[in-house]
């Protein structure tokens, strides 16, 4: 919820939808959000009971507060991912020895890939992406160890660096789901999944799935085992110790991106 002068918003979680607010339970939430402020047009998550309702001549809708129930300002809602903002871009930057190229996939359904390139690195991370209630696109790794912060310009994208700087993204066509070490990965799942007749597409694969959901019998997992030896170059004890722990379909796809390790 976000309250300002003349204007009091409510963001259903999980939807990009601004309501206004109205009825009896609008003073209780005023109250207990101007004490919680702490920065104009500060979002504050809110919970309270009431109902939609429609807007007469209007396509919009009011949220008629009936009661408040709880208010934090700790917390926020998840980012959410907008299909029509899916796609691949790339911003690029000259740099001794050569360039640097950074290209972000954010893929439908909130899945986003980050490939940097530059004079002796290639390197991969994965993520979500989603909008927050600012309109801002924020890049979360997979591990929520760190985010990235982007706004929306002509298309494109800004990147918002610590030190105050900018980078810019160009929108470059539609993202790749099959690029990189996860294509390479959905590609070797799939091929062993088909051989021993489960039947698997690689384009359906996502990052989150188990293992054990796509390989559900003790054959087509023996199977698997065995070819990851070759399929990720690791010997014997490498693949002893790294293969008990890997559970989801990203669990592999680390394996495969760290396979030139153990040659």
């Amino acid at each position: 919820m976000r309250i300002s002068s003349g204007d009091t918003i409510f963001m259903p979680c999980g939807t990009q939808r601004r309501l206004r607010i109205t009825g009896p339970g609008l003073d209780s939430l005023a109250r207990r959000y101007t004490w919680l402020q702490t920065g104009p047009g500060q979002w504050i998550k809110a919970w309270c009971n009431g109902h939609l309702t429609a807007v007469p001549g209007s396509a919009d809708s009011l949220l008629v507060a009936a009661s408040y129930v709880h208010m934090d300002a700790a917390v926020h809602c998840p980012p959410v991912p907008l299909d029509t903002l899916a796609g691949r871009y790339v911003a690029r930057a000259a740099m001794p020895g050569g360039e640097h190229l950074e290209q972000l996939d954010l893929l439908r359904g909130g899945d986003a890939v980050i490939t940097t390139t530059m004079p002796g690195v290639d390197a991969e991370v994965d993520g979500t992406w989603g909008l927050n209630s600012d309109g801002q696109l924020i890049f979360e790794e997979a591990g929520k160890k760190f985010a990235f912060r982007y706004t929306l310009n002509d298309g494109g994208l800004v990147r918002h660096l610590p030190n105050g700087r900018t980078v810019e993204y160009v929108r470059t066509g539609p993202p790749e789901r099959l690029s990189g070490a996860f294509g390479r990965t959905a590609r070797w799942l799939a091929a062993v999944s088909n051989a021993h007749g489960r039947g698997m597409q690689a384009g359906e694969l996502r990052p989150t799935m188990r293992l054990d959901s796509l390989f559900p019998d003790p054959a087509t997992r023996d199977a698997l085992r065995k070819s990851a030896r070759d399929t990720l170059a690791m010997d014997e004890q490498h693949l002893n110790a790294a293969w008990h722990d890997a559970a989801t379909v990203r669990d592999v796809v680390q394996l495969m991106r760290g396979r030139t390790r153990f040659r």
